[in-house]
């Protein structure tokens, strides 16, 4: 009994001896946080994971997207990890159409949806979420996942 009632006052010393009372020269901790300035909040990274941050998304990713007008698009698109692409699409059975593209350029990701990747206007701007092993296209103006019968054509896996 008399061990418990010595570590208890030894522990309320302790405790006692942590808190110091505010006294006016010491500011609050949200005074103290308050002049931060717009410019620095900006840098601050997002917190938490992203496909950006926690996917290993650079690499060769391959798959045939359905078509309108012809029996498919072989697609491979490369993401590379300076945030460029190249995008190969070849139009299988197309008649009136040219039967192979080759575009290059930049791709960044979305602030606001960190798992969507908006390729340049070379690329007309398409969107695609980034996932474990695969990208998929989505709608270009919103970036929402395709509905349909055919949306789960729109997938290409990453090759390794």
């Amino acid at each position: 009994m008399k061990k418990s009632a010595l570590i208890l006052s030894i522990l309320a010393i302790s405790l006692a001896a942590c808190s110091k009372p505010k006294t006016e020269d010491q500011p609050v901790a949200s005074e103290a946080s308050a002049p931060m300035t717009a410019t620095v909040a900006s840098e601050i990274a997002p917190t938490g994971d992203t496909a950006e941050t926690s996917l290993d998304w650079a690499g060769d990713y391959k798959g045939t997207i359905p078509c309108a007008n012809c029996d498919g698009i072989k697609t491979e698109l490369e993401l590379k990890s300076n945030k460029t692409y190249e995008l190969t699409q070849e139009y299988i059975g197309a008649k009136d159409v040219d039967t192979k593209l080759d575009i290059k350029g930049t791709f960044t990701f979305d602030p606001k949806n960190p798992s969507i990747i908006t390729l340049d206007s070379i690329a007309d701007n398409r969107k695609l979420f980034v996932g474990e092993n695969y990208v998929e296209f989505r709608a270009a103006e919103t970036g929402d996942a395709i509905t349909g019968p055919l949306a789960d054509q729109y997938k290409l896996t990453k090759e390794n």
